[in-house]
């Protein structure tokens, strides 16, 4: 709890009990279609579809995140006492005898009480429509009659958002606006878009409410007066909206509703905000009037009724009670269930659906992220397989036929951008390979996806050229190139010939390699499993031979193979990504992994989580790129950088290290963040892409919040990692990493149709290990539970040492033996044996 605010008992909301928070503290609601990003005080913008092509409400990027203006805005005006201010402390910033918002899974609400006005508001998104409704209602708290005007305000950008903020007086030039029987409706008669430069935007935004309106305004000059501002508006101080049209102008959209209330009385109505597909798309503008459009028959029409409203809402809240019901945990650690069942879960379905498309920070353009969705999913999938598939499908169908993929694609346009990074593929594998892992869908593999080029294949011959196109771009010594750049897209420097090395690609290529055996073999893959393993054996002692630098592995290398991470560098000596994934990938060996990670700890390590690397960059260098000119402390030049967080703490996990990968996620959590809010600064209860970092004299700082694939990882991390349930193609592994003081652990899984209730006892005080498990009463064999079926299943689980027979003779393996050679042609893959075709649909 902080003095701005504080989660609801069960963890489902969060409560804002004053406006002024230190940054604007912001929900994103959406159904997949429209999405609404909403601050406390009523401020942001929405969209639909793609936050580039079709904008419906303005943003002005730096302004919102520091004013949080424009909004969705409600003002109230005293017409006896010529008094003003606005349901929401926005824009008129009035002081209030009561404020409280709730920002909630899929909704946020706004109460405030001022001159003895008790205003409310809930905006969310209905589940199909492309919109936003507003719910509200105005009582009369005061013991005599009042006479009040409300004015609904809006403030347009239409269709092409990075068009209308770079020339918007111009932009302003293409506005139509009309107002029908109390609605005001809003087009572009332009629609800037690489393809079509001439076209009518297709669609007619509106705004309308479902009781008789007294008077509209479609030009901002004339709402709030020429030196005017939206705090004091020169219309609603007149008490009167003057009825301009707008078109051609800055365009708004605002409207008027007069009330008398007696004492104790109170008036409610309802706002829809959207947009309909035009009709007569191709006509000119005075071939068609917004009447001919059928508008009012869609959408407005059917919200007309309250009764309606209430519907949609209770449908909404119906979706999230399902989503978030899948999978849920009980610790007892009361930060931990929060997060994990609410609000990390939450913010990972919106990163599904709109990737890092749009935030206060970033964005406002059409781009998925190749990489960003690949990893995106995988925080989806236990909770909603189906958009996890939709998404996957879409991803291959982003690859291209020698392997290769696209680095970020055009939501509208379905075009790619290929940069060549060389992480791009590895991802298309390991999401692939987590779907599997999740259905137990082998089938999956035989499905056909067209390749973006030409042609097309089935998933398996997808994920086997993405993995040859990676073991074709190595080193002689074996070690894939950075090329472009990998994940760190700032590590851009020094790599001009293309010769530079990548060691998280190269463990990256192994965590794969490793996962991927057992699946192919499981398709009578058998030569493929054979290669697979002697490649894994061979780039593993390639990374330990080459890369290891006495305490932790070096990060990457120049063209002339000089490192970046060692202990010779001047800055970043060391990096926390190639520690972390030489333990995921199990390439590093024996005590190794312990030596690397403990090197985190001591030369990364924060009381607000692990740096990304250590020193920064102090001053801009060509030798590396991007990284050395961002302000020392920032963004990838040695801030807390949480999706390498997240990857620490499955290091440690798999390190077998409970305590120290429940402290990591502790000192990261929002949830621990959130309780210093002058320092954080964002919002409590969501992930930031990265905090401040030391040198920074605002170390601590949270920022670029929401959009950030940490919020994925952070929550596999937990469930997988932490509680130790995780799935593989054969049922669920169970093998809990946790803090030792933990006595007991509960977790409930959906996985296949069936629903897991899992106790995990802890009454030995260790933080990994299990003893036995019992399964509907069965001891099993080992840690593994296979897919027991539909149903309710029962687990137990008995954390300590394994006990096994004592006449069991230890099974000894020979090892593989691989040749040494090097890696300057692409190896020829053994034929894949081909599988029934699917025919499925054009996922493009």
């Amino acid at each position: 709890m902080s003095h701005y605010g504080h989660f609801s008992k069960n963890g489902d909301e969060y409560i804002i009990n004053r406006p002024d928070t230190p940054k604007p503290w912001v929900n994103h609601i959406t159904n997949g279609k429209y999405c609404a990003l909403i601050s406390q005080t009523g401020g942001g913008y929405s969209f639909v579809g793609d936050a580039g092509y079709n904008r419906i409400l303005r943003e002005q990027p730096g302004e919102e995140l520091i004013y949080d203006r424009p909004g969705r805005y409600i003002y109230i005006r005293d017409n006896g006492t010529g008094e003003i201010w606005g349901l929401g402390w926005q824009p008129t910033c009035h002081e209030y005898e009561f404020f409280e918002a709730r920002h909630g899974l899929g909704y946020t609400k706004v109460n405030c009480i001022a001159n003895q006005i008790d205003g409310k508001v809930t905006y969310f998104v209905p589940q199909e429509d492309t919109c936003e409704l507003w719910m509200t209602s105005i009582k009369n708290c005061s013991g005599k009659k009042r006479n009040l005007s409300l004015f609904v305000y809006v403030e347009w950008s239409l269709a092409n958002n990075q068009a209308n903020q770079i020339e918007a007086s111009f932009n302003d030039l293409f506005n139509d606006m009309d107002y029908e029987d109390g609605a005001i409706f809003a087009t572009k008669r332009r629609w800037d878009r690489p393809d079509i430069k001439t076209a009518p935007w297709d669609k007619v935004a509106f705004l309308a409410m479902n009781t008789e309106v007294d008077g509209f305004d479609c030009f901002k000059e004339k709402f709030t007066g020429m030196y005017g501002s939206l705090s004091r508006p020169k219309a609603v101080i007149d008490g009167k909206l003057t009825g301009s049209k707008g078109d051609g102008h800055h365009s708004i959209g605002a409207l008027q509703k007069n009330i008398t209330l007696e004492p104790g009385e109170e008036f409610s109505f309802d706002v829809v905000l959207g947009t309909e597909e035009r009709e007569n798309y191709n006509l000119a503008r005075q071939q068609w009037s917004f009447k001919d459009l059928g508008i009012r028959k869609h959408t407005i029409k059917k919200y007309e009724k309250h009764e309606a409203v209430t519907k949609a809402y209770e449908e909404m809240l119906l979706f999230w009670r399902n989503y978030v019901s899948q999978v849920t945990v009980k610790t007892p650690d009361p930060d931990f269930n929060i997060s994990f069942n609410y609000w990390n879960k939450y913010q990972s379905w919106m990163t599904v659906q709109w990737s890092l498309m749009d935030s206060y920070y970033v964005g406002g353009g059409a781009t998925y992220g190749f990489r960003d969705m690949s990893q995106h999913i995988i925080g989806s999938m236990p909770n909603d397989i189906h958009i996890s598939k939709k998404r996957l499908l879409t991803l291959l169908g982003f690859q291209f036929n020698e392997g290769k993929t696209v680095h970020n694609w055009d939501a509208l346009l379905k075009k790619g951008v290929v940069t060549n990074h060389s992480d791009d593929t590895m991802w298309l594998v390991m999401a692939v390979i987590w779907y599997i892992n999740e259905t137990g869908d082998l089938a999956f593999f035989d499905e056909v996806v067209a390749y973006y080029d030409f042609s097309e294949g089935t998933v398996l011959e997808h994920v086997v050229k993405a993995m040859e196109y990676t073991l074709h771009h190595r080193s002689t010594r074996g070690i894939p190139h950075r090329m472009t750049a990998d994940w760190n897209d700032a590590l851009n420097g020094g790599n001009e010939e293309g010769r530079g090395e990548s060691t998280m690609v190269a463990d990256q290529l192994c965590w794969n390699l490793k996962e991927l055996i057992p699946l192919v073999e499981k398709k009578g893959q058998f030569d493929l499993a054979k290669r697979y393993k002697q490649t894994y054996e061979s780039a593993k002692k390639a990374i330990n031979d080459h890369l290891w630098d006495g305490k932790w592995y070096i990060r990457a290398t120049h063209d002339d193979k000089s490192p970046i991470g060692s202990h010779i560098n001047k800055e970043s000596k060391i990096d926390i990504n190639a520690q972390t994934w030489a333990v995921m990938s199990g390439v590093s060996d024996g005590k190794r992994g312990e030596i690397a990670m403990d090197s985190v700890w001591r030369n990364l390590m924060t009381e607000y989580g692990p740096r990304m690397f250590s020193p920064p960059y102090m001053e801009p260098s060509k030798d590396f790129g991007i990284i050395s000119q961002f302000t020392p402390g920032t963004k990838e030049n040695g801030a807390i950088f949480n999706h390498p967080v997240s990857w620490a703490v499955v290091a440690e996990c798999m390190l077998g290290r409970g305590d120290k990968a429940y402290e990591i996620w502790r000192r990261s959590s929002f949830m621990t963040r959130g309780k210093n809010p002058e320092l954080y600064k964002a919002e409590p209860y969501v992930y930031s892409e990265f905090v401040y970092g030391p040198p920074h004299p605002e170390f601590g700082r949270g920022s670029f919040s929401w959009t950030t694939g940490s919020a994925s990882w952070f929550w596999r991390a937990c469930l997988d990692y932490i509680c130790g349930v995780r799935p593989v193609v054969d049922g669920l592994i169970i093998d809990p990493c946790i803090p030792k003081d933990w006595d007991e652990v509960k977790v409930t899984r959906a996985f296949r149709g069936g629903t897991y209730y899992i106790t995990i006892n802890n009454a030995q005080k260790v933080m990994t290990g299990v003893e036995y498990i019992m399964a509907d009463g069965k001891k099993m064999d080992g840690k593994l539970v296979p897919d027991l079926g539909t149903g309710h299943h029962i687990i137990e689980v008995q954390m300590g040492s394994e006990k096994k027979p004592a006449k069991n003779k230890p099974v000894v393996k020979e090892p593989v033996k691989v040749a040494e050679k090097k890696v300057e042609q692409k190896e020829e893959a053994p034929e894949i044996k081909k599988p029934r075709r699917v025919q499925i649909r054009d996922i493009r």
